[in-house]
């Protein structure tokens, strides 16, 4: 399963936790007939996240609480990054809104509307709806599917969006572009969305929120695109605004810096650790020579290739050992 860069998931959150972006993503890529439910000016985002922590790396997501039909309802956003669909997400997604749920207890349960976000390559083939998870519900006895739950979620898959599909407020527009860039083929078609995510940013007036976005949209960039297409969108970026392109650049050379400092440090540490096996070693086998003198030197070279939990059970074991032939067995 692929994991997701800490950056890919800040990426996500600070775009769709703005809640005017939000309100742009939901009005234009929900169902129409969704859309016209949802007050726009009832819109708030919860803090909580229902993604379990093992699986916060492959998942991410949103919640926002909005009135439907005047009634308290919530959309729920959760970003899978898979390259490959994924079956089990509509019961992934029935824990988590049972999760919101349970806080509204003792009230009516809400609406929950869940939209899945899917950026993989692989066209998304599994249903929307829970029920088919169950196998031949079409011949089952009406009896019988009067006990098998169903809810339908909504799916945002974002390799199969057109050019002239994408829209909304600017930044959103930025994020689902640089989304899409992963998908597409051909070097001339990655170049124009590039330009394009190029001038839109260029487009951006100076404040605080659109320089951090700024900033942040870089480092994913930064992160995901290869040093050859960051340059060409810097270079592109040149074009369109010198001050953003000089920025990104700025921003590029902090982040190698910091590449350069943390493997440093993982080189001193993984040094260490090295340094520290072998001390083991020699130790055991000094201990392991005066026990048994006659051992041959051949076995001090298989003690190199074992952890340190092996040396440090061996030490122990070493201790009870009667002969040079359980001492074997072990180093065999």
């Amino acid at each position: 399963m692929e994991k997701i860069s800490k950056s890919h998931d800040k990426f996500f959150k600070e775009v769709l936790g703005d809640i005017e972006t939000a309100k742009s993503f939901l009005q234009h890529y929900l169902p129409p007939k969704i859309v016209r439910l949802i007050d726009p000016e009832s819109i708030t985002i919860e803090k909580d996240s229902y993604v379990e922590k093992d699986l916060s790396e492959y998942f991410f997501d949103l919640l926002f609480r909005v009135k439907m039909q005047q009634e308290e309802g919530y959309v729920y956003l959760l970003f899978e990054h898979k390259s490959k669909v994924d079956k089990h997400v509509s019961l992934q997604l029935l824990g988590y809104m049972t999760s919101i749920w349970k806080k509204t207890v003792p009230q009516p349960l809400p609406v929950i509307l869940p939209v899945v976000f899917y950026q993989g390559r692989e066209k998304w083939e599994a249903s929307q709806w829970f029920s088919n998870r169950f196998s031949n519900t079409d011949r089952m006895d009406g009896d019988l599917k009067d006990y098998i739950p169903d809810y339908k979620y909504e799916l945002f898959e974002i390799s199969s969006l057109r050019e002239e599909e994408v829209k909304g407020a600017k930044r959103l527009r930025i994020y689902l572009d640089v989304l899409r860039m992963r998908s597409l083929e051909g070097k001339e078609a990655i170049r124009e969305t590039m330009f394009r995510v190029a001038v839109t940013i260029s487009e951006l007036s100076r404040t605080e929120a659109n320089e951090r976005f700024f900033q942040v949209c870089t480092i994913y960039l930064f992160e995901t695109m290869g040093g050859e297409y960051f340059q060409q969108l810097s270079e592109l970026m040149g074009t369109v605004s010198e001050e953003r392109s000089e920025k990104m650049q700025t921003i590029a050379d902090m982040l190698r810096q910091e590449g350069r400092e943390k493997g440093r440090e993982e080189g001193l540490e993984k040094g260490i650790i090295k340094g520290k096996e072998e001390g083991r070693e020699e130790l055991l086998w000094k201990q392991i020579a005066k026990k048994f003198p006659k051992t041959s030197q051949k076995y001090f070279e298989r003690l190199k290739s074992l952890t340190i939990e092996q040396l440090d059970s061996l030490g122990l074991e070493l201790i009870d050992m009667k002969n040079e032939e359980e001492l074997k067995k072990h180093l065999m």
